[in-house]
């Protein structure tokens, strides 16, 4: 039988002509501003929300913005916090489907996800010269439980070179509202907050170097969800606040079982001991048993890496499976690739299949120690709600859907930037023997 493909998913040979990543930006309308700010506003009075504002007295455009994501519903508060003015935002080229014309006009830029790309430097000094907010979301993904992730260090090295006004945006409560692994539209969470605070003016970006720019960055982006409800005693009563949750909760605490784990309602439980933990309504854990191991998601998802950390150092790690690709070529969707085979291990990212339309092979190999991070999507939109992992170079994005396997797309996320961290902590006790050696 034929599979049924999504919508913005097609069969055939991929259409020639891609993304033009280098396309001039446009600085938004004047006449686009109120309306965007009316609804950014609403939004944010519907969620009880409230900005904080530290040391932005006299602070203008043009200045870098660097905010931390949680959801989509960032977008809608940074609006209402950057208002009167604008700015122009790298969006991550799936954002572009079907609708890049509009995307364009409210100012942001295409990116592929965790690429070296010059063009992102160029961009940032293009729209600082257009008296613009170039604003950057760090993290490059949603955060996969409301926790921080990793903030790369050329943050801080785009910070120093521009030499304008350093901004830091962080907000609290909006995974809550939205999960990545879940299921929002009936939390309606209320109470939500964020910050707006000067991190550096330009003065002070000639007497301090990128890593302590990177240093106070990550200081400022810090943000648990899960332990800010549970302070801030916001209640989230949705009955099925935990379904999903088991796709970032994939090991097992109490057996050690992996890809086990499961949700139902307001609870996480695992198949294989049959261990259950209560999500309450201020969003701590709670075993059922009466032994609770991690009181956060968040604690048991900083203990997972600690487990894959194990296996990275040990060089143990390894997952293959079989998979079927989509290309993304330009907004007009994806194109079905063909089937293949998906390898992670310690050398890095591998697919390689053999196309539908013509019968030629493809393949995409990313090294390990270029790639610091990983973009997944659980449940994606454009691929009939399959899990799926998001692979980028330069000039192709692609979508690598595993099939016939138990995996989690946690643990390859997880896995991604221990492996890299550990092939850099490598590499940087060798130089420092050598350089020993050498004196």
């Amino acid at each position: 039988m034929k599979e049924k493909l999504s919508k913005y998913v097609r069969a055939g040979a991929p259409e020639t002509k891609k993304f033009d990543m280098d396309k001039p930006m446009i600085k938004q309308r004047p006449g686009a501003g109120p309306f965007i700010w009316g609804f950014s506003y609403l939004r944010m009075f519907n969620h009880l929300g409230h900005i904080n504002k530290v040391n932005m007295e006299g602070i203008k455009p043009p200045y870098i913005l660097i905010c931390n994501h949680n959801a989509f519903f960032d977008f809608y508060i940074m609006e209402a916090a950057i208002a009167p003015y604008r700015g122009i935002f790298p969006a991550a080229v799936d954002d572009y489907i079907g609708r890049e014309r509009g995307l364009r006009l409210l100012g942001t830029v295409p990116k592929r996800k965790f690429t070296a790309d010059v063009l992102t430097i160029k961009q940032c000094h293009q729209a600082l010269k257009m008296g613009q907010i170039f604003g950057i979301y760090a993290e490059a993904k949603y955060s996969l439980c409301g926790v921080t992730e990793v903030i790369p260090d050329t943050v801080g090295q785009l910070a120093r070179f521009c030499k304008v006004p350093v901004v830091v945006f962080t907000c609290s409560g909006h995974h809550l509202h939205d999960p990545f692994w879940g299921d929002h539209r009936k939390r309606w969470v209320k109470h939500i907050e964020a910050t707006m605070t000067l991190a550096f003016k330009p003065e002070e970006l000639k007497y301090v170097t990128s890593e302590q720019i990177n240093e106070r960055i990550r200081e400022l982006l810090n943000n648990d969800d899960f332990k800010w409800q549970n302070e801030k005693k916001v209640r989230v009563t949705y009955s099925k606040r935990a379904e999903g949750l088991h796709k970032v909760l994939y090991k097992c605490p109490n057996c050690g079982a992996e890809y086990k784990t499961e949700s139902k309602d307001a609870t996480v439980f695992c198949k294989e001991c049959g261990k259950s933990w209560y999500l309450n309504k201020y969003g701590a854990l709670e075993a059922v048993d009466g032994n609770t191991e991690f009181q956060y998601v968040t604690d048991w998802y900083a203990w997972e890496r600690e487990e894959v950390k194990k296996e990275v150092q040990a060089g143990t790690y390894h997952f293959e499976c079989d998979c079927h690709v989509n290309d993304l070529p330009n907004s007009k969707g994806f194109v079905r690739i063909g089937n293949g085979h998906f390898v992670h291990d310690m050398n890095g990212l591998h697919v390689k299949g053999v196309r539908d339309y013509d019968g030629e092979e493809f393949e995409m190999k990313i090294d390990a120690a270029q790639q610091y991070a990983l973009h997944v999507e659980y449940a994606y939109r454009f691929g009939n709600h399959e899990d799926c992992i998001d692979l980028n170079t330069l000039t192709d994005t692609w979508y690598v859907f595993p099939e016939n396997c138990e995996f989690s797309l946690t643990k390859i996320s997880l896995a991604t930037e221990e492996i890299y961290n550990e092939i850099w902590r490598r590499r940087n006790t060798e130089r420092q023997k050598f350089k020993k050696n050498k004196k």
